[in-house]
């Protein structure tokens, strides 16, 4: 079979509260978003692994929204009540976050902060209001939640796929977030570089090349 050219075409990943799945693992940090704006605190918390869906729901709080690796002591914050603040736990600048913990309070707003993990800092002023920050983990998923997120991935690339592609895909690989957008993103190649629609037989061919990669 002559193989077609696969074109990497621009995708758009879609960040709207019907397309998230709560699942028991991600539930407490789905209440808090839908909680707001009657949060009982400044800020909150979320942690939890790569590709977990924390993102989503930093999306589903608000636009302005800052990676906590580029943040420097002389970033002036946006005049905004909602301020998303990602990869807390890879800092650039823990006295930036202290000012922006200041600065929301002084405005009577709220901040979200998300991570894959629990940071600690060596400023004490800042470490003693993370302690009273309410910290959500999103845990790892089971069969399910990896489903859902596959055909999310899929829905994502404006893909349809079978249910049985699905059921395959969450049984057969480690749950793991970032696995499973990359197991699609090379699914997909892989579909449109034969001609032909995903099977069971490219996923599983694309699934046996991604695990053999992580084991070298």
């Amino acid at each position: 079979m002559t193989e077609q050219l696969s074109l990497d075409l621009p995708y758009r990943t879609a960040y709207g509260r019907e397309a998230f799945w709560v699942a028991p693992c991600n539930e407490q940090a789905v209440a808090w978003i839908d909680k707001y704006p009657d949060w009982p605190v400044p800020a909150v918390f979320i942690y939890g692994p790569s590709g977990s869906g924390k993102t989503h729901l930093v999306h589903l709080f608000t636009e302005s929204v800052i990676d906590g690796r580029t943040l420097t002591s002389d970033y002036r914050p946006p005049f905004q009540k909602k301020i998303a603040i990602e990869n807390v736990d890879k800092l650039a600048s823990e006295e930036a976050l202290l000012h922006l913990f200041n600065f929301i309070k002084e405005l009577g707003g709220n901040l979200l902060l998300t991570g894959r993990s629990m940071p600690r800092f060596s400023l004490p002023d800042l470490q003693s209001r993370m302690a009273l920050v309410p910290k959500i983990e999103i845990s790892m998923p089971d069969e399910q939640v990896i489903q859902m997120v596959a055909k999310k991935a899929f829905e994502d690339r404006h893909i349809l796929v079978e249910e049985s592609v699905l059921n395959y895909l969450a049984t057969h690989l480690t749950r793991s977030f970032p696995l499973v957008q990359q197991v699609v993103e090379r699914a997909d190649k892989k579909s449109l570089s034969v001609g032909r629609k995903i099977t069971i037989p490219i996923l599983k061919q694309t699934i046996d090349e991604v695990i053999k990669e992580q084991e070298l």
